[in-house]
């Protein structure tokens, strides 16, 4: 381990968030750590099923140098002693934090590790994007052995972050006292946090819990053919269940564009697991915070996206809709600060409903306005002003992510809410609602509710 890094050819660490970490209180510190690595198979015997009940062992060995970008607290009185280890994610041929904001109103740590052979060397068409290229003087010694090493890589930095590492000589959390060290990832990472739970986990036993976001119930390879398109062999496979007699509090969030595609590999909420489905969610949507967040990086670091990469694609909606853009950040928030209560002995999270699905192959269900029925119940879907789809009808998985959202007529609208002041109460309402159900935090209300009072005025600008 070394470090903290020093500028480079730019001023800043890739995926340093745009967000003023000062302003909140936390400093952003960049370090090194490398050595040898391990690669996992199955057991002879082991067959990787659906269940998850994987046994692994290890396989090969090689040589690495990556790195972790590590946000804390700058007063160590103010430190929560979580840490959230992020798997950073390369499905754009680069590596995207989760640009969260939340874990800095608690005191939590973020560990955002690149854990992955892309994010150090980017891909065919925009090599620019990765590590190396992008900041030659930083980022020049780091390599990568390839991603069948990843799950080691992410043990080494849970391991160099938690409450068992010693005294180090350099010590990435500046000798905070850890109390607990969570995995989280999105999407594609998801995909890698499943495997790395249902084979890796039980061997190291490095993680507390986790919290997996968006995952399509797919699980990543632990050995891939030089070639081999990393999401496209995932898909090739049944989906998987996060396996049940993992020992750890676990979290799934999922998004109405997952849905479908998660059915098959659905299991029951127990002891130590919650899913939690939000119908008329985007994958790739969110809030003007997340999206103008990702608007601010792209400007600053000069990224290219590659030719069919996530971001290139989010113009492919029909002419009547635009992007979906249904705000489910609130309900992240509120999982991770479960996950914080579950893990230290406290109460476990809601069970909450999942999406209707009926038929084979499967469908959502949807109202009349053309909105899912069951799952969690975003106030946008209790008093709805637009259909909101999780998917884009004739699309491709990756223009899918992005959803649709299509406006209702003024006649519609007017039936529902004869003037601004009735979708406002209706609003408000849903809002205590989410809150009572469990899945919003009260502290979020207010500025939930603030941001559709200043929306009704374009949506009933005669009122």
């Amino acid at each position: 381990m070394t470090g903290p890094t020093a500028d480079g050819d730019r001023p800043n660490p890739f995926s340093l968030p745009v967000f003023d970490l000062g302003a909140a209180g936390y400093t952003a510190q960049e370090y090194f750590f490398g050595g040898t690595a391990t690669s996992y198979a199955p057991e002879p015997a082991t067959t990787l099923g659906p269940d998850g009940r994987w046994t692994m062992k290890a396989s090969r060995t090689a040589s690495f140098k990556t790195r972790m970008l590590v946000l804390r607290p700058s007063d160590p009185k103010k430190f929560s002693g979580t840490v959230w280890v992020s798997w950073l994610n390369v499905t754009a041929g680069f590596e995207i934090g989760d640009f969260t904001r939340e874990s800095l109103r608690d005191g939590d740590a973020t560990v955002y590790v690149s854990a992955q052979k892309a994010g150090l060397d980017g891909v065919p068409g925009a090599e620019g994007n990765g590590l190396r290229k992008w900041d030659p003087e930083r980022y020049g010694s780091l390599f990568h052995p390839g991603d069948d090493f990843s799950y080691d890589i992410f043990t080494k930095a849970a391991l160099l972050v938690g409450r068992d590492r010693g005294k180090l000589p350099v010590d990435p959390m500046a000798g905070f006292d850890v109390k607990q060290v969570f995995g989280t990832g999105a999407s594609q990472s998801a995909f890698r946090l499943t495997s790395y739970l249902d084979g890796v986990q039980p061997l190291t036993r490095a993680l507390d819990g986790a919290l997996l976001i968006a995952n399509f119930g797919r699980a990543a390879a632990f050995q891939t053919a030089t070639g081999t398109d990393a999401a496209d062999e995932a898909f090739s496979r049944p989906p998987v269940r996060i396996r049940a007699d993992l020992g750890i509090p676990t979290i799934l969030v999922s998004t109405e564009t997952e849905a479908e595609s998660v059915y098959p590999a659905r299991q029951p909420d127990t002891a130590t697991f919650r899913f939690w489905e939000i119908a008329g969610a985007a994958h790739a949507g969110g809030g003007p915070d997340t999206i103008g967040d990702v608007v601010k990086l792209f400007t600053r670091d000069g990224l290219k996206l590659p030719t069919g990469s996530l971001g290139s694609t989010s113009g492919a909606v029909g002419a009547t809709a635009a992007p979906n853009s249904l705000d489910w950040q609130p309900v992240v928030a509120t999982a991770g600060v479960d996950l914080t209560r579950w893990a230290s002995g406290g109460p476990p999270p809601p069970a909450l409903p999942r999406i209707a699905i009926e038929g084979n192959p499967p469908r959502i269900e949807r109202d009349a306005d053309g909105n899912a029925l069951g799952g969690i119940r975003m106030p946008d879907l209790e008093v709805p002003v637009a259909t909101y789809s999780g998917t884009v009808p004739g699309a491709s998985l990756m223009a899918s992510l992005f959803g649709t959202m299509s406006p209702f007529p003024p006649s519609r609208l007017a039936a529902l809410y004869p003037d601004r002041q009735t979708y406002l109460t209706a609003y408000d309402h849903a809002v205590d609602k989410a809150v009572t159900a469990g899945y919003f935090l009260a502290r979020d209300a207010p500025s939930i509710k603030a941001a559709a009072t200043a929306n009704a005025t374009a949506l009933f600008p005669d009122h």
